[in-house]
């Protein structure tokens, strides 16, 4: 079975029954391809929501195709959770045959709490994830490193220094990955295990790009300030005034991050190697800091071309 989509497409063969009535608590037969592919069979989907309307659309369209003798492939799908298809009308219950389909079903070893809510265009990679390495029976916290291993590729215990952690956040931010929030506080709860990170906001940088950003951002100046001479840029990080916990100084030039800078970038350039760049930021800095307290206006815009370079910098 390639794809999660044909444990329920092998159900519906056209031409078998007149009526078929879904339990589908988990909207999976409202996912585009699966839908698509079930009107291409020649099955028209519709659903159970308000009994009245049910019911003129269900006697006005169908029910009078029937007693002229036509035929149609007709799915009623009751979505609504905690309720069984026995709560539908009695003469659909005797009319039509009765599935059932949810994820748990689909994804028998992992926590179904937890799939629940991830969305359905998650499911191909974790289907194919579950099929390839059969996990055992997971619990929560199991199903939710699971998913992000095989969905995401972030492998929490495997990053333990501030490099892999800033890598990973750049992927993750640069990239628009949207990881379902539960997963995220998964994600900060195992960082937090690891000694490294005790000082770090990871309540703040991790769920939030723009945080996160700003993290890198303020943290610039204390690099370039210890990349060249501490007499040319400040008096060190204390002037500052950083908003954010966590160390003072990054790895902005580490072969590692430079890596992941330049991996998720449009263009190919190695900007981590430059030195024009480097001192590019560097003379921005220290015109900034000079003129900061003296002229409002001129402060405002060094620190608008810093803040540019800086994006240019991380983004390009």
């Amino acid at each position: 079975m390639s794809s999660w989509r044909d444990a329920i497409l092998n159900e519906f063969v056209p031409k078998v029954s007149k009526l078929t009535l879904v339990a589908d608590p988990d909207s999976l037969l409202a996912e585009e391809q699966l839908a698509l592919e079930l009107r291409r069979r020649g099955f028209e989907l519709i659903e159970f929501k308000d009994s009245v309307e049910f019911r003129y659309v269900y006697e006005s369209k169908y029910r009078s195709l029937w007693d002229r003798g036509e035929y149609t492939d007709l799915v009623v799908i009751l979505r609504l959770q905690d309720t069984k298809l026995t709560s539908l009308p009695y003469d659909l219950l005797q009319a039509g045959r009765k599935l059932s389909f949810n994820l748990g079903k689909l994804f028998p070893n992992l926590s179904y709490p937890v799939v629940q809510k991830l969305d359905l265009n998650l499911l191909d990679s974790l289907f194919d994830a579950q099929r390839r390495l059969s996990p055992d029976r997971l619990g929560d916290n199991a199903t939710k490193d699971f998913i992000l291993s095989q969905a995401f590729d972030i492998v929490a215990e495997q990053i333990n220094n501030e490099v892999g952690l800033l890598s990973t956040l750049l992927r993750m931010h640069y990239g628009k990955i949207q990881v379902p929030h539960e997963l995220v506080d998964r994600l900060v709860q195992v960082l937090r295990q690891q000694d490294a990170f005790h000082s770090w906001p990871l309540d703040e940088i991790v769920p939030d790009d723009k945080a996160f950003f700003a993290f890198l951002q303020e943290r610039w100046p204390v690099f370039l300030n210890r990349l060249g001479k501490a007499e040319q840029i400040g008096e060190g990080s204390r002037e500052y005034r950083l908003r954010y916990g966590g160390p003072d100084l990054l790895p902005f030039d580490h072969q590692n991050f430079c890596h992941s800078t330049t991996k998720i970038s449009r263009y190919t350039s190695t900007i981590c190697s430059s030195k024009e760049y480097l001192f590019l930021f560097k003379w921005l800095t220290l015109m900034w800091m000079r003129v900061r307290g003296f002229d409002t206006g001129l402060s405002k815009l060094m620190r608008m071309m810093t803040r540019y370079v800086l994006a240019v910098y991380l983004n390009s």
